[in-house]
């Protein structure tokens, strides 16, 4: 993957953002932009760049924001990472540049109430359908931090090994 060529396409499709780009020692290089540039930044990647191969979308509820980052891979990975507000989170779909991403849109819809502006099929993906929408399986609750994003049931027992 010609990573320098992506990052200065970026920047100036950009020229008013700061691009941050941080690269990792597994092969993997993460792009943070704000939510309305991810759609532009995934067109130059697959226009410019043919890159159309999105392993995922994953998400994360970091307790201010909804972190959502974008997966792509090309024998090398290029990550875009977003944040979005907890309230009424949206962002557009990429359905129209990759189809497959529907999927992960979906998913992501259904754990963490991220609507994909543009979606076209929004139904639910996993989850019965009688569950209560207001329940997000992947939302931390108010008694939740990033630093305890978990509670043991009661019932739970703590197995320690040699015991």
């Amino acid at each position: 993957m010609l990573m320098e060529a992506i990052l200065q396409a970026l920047r100036e499709t950009f020229p008013a953002e700061t691009i941050e780009a941080r690269a990792v020692p597994i092969g993997e290089t993460f792009v943070a932009l704000p939510p309305d540039c991810l759609h532009p930044a995934a067109q130059v990647l697959v226009e410019r760049f043919d890159l159309r191969h999105l392993s995922t979308i994953t998400g994360q509820d970091t307790g201010s924001a909804i972190e959502l980052l974008y997966h792509f891979w090309d024998g090398g990975g290029l990550t875009l990472r977003t944040s979005l507000p907890r309230e009424e989170p949206h962002i557009a779909t990429l359905t129209d540049l990759i189809p497959g991403a529907a999927f992960y849109e979906r998913e992501v819809c259904e754990m963490l109430g991220v609507t994909f502006d543009g979606h076209p099929d929004p139904r639910a993906l996993l989850l019965p359908d009688d569950w209560d929408k207001e329940q997000l399986p992947m939302r931390m609750t108010n008694d939740q931090s990033i630093d305890h994003p978990t509670k043991r049931l009661p019932d739970q027992e703590t197995h320690r090994p040699n015991d």
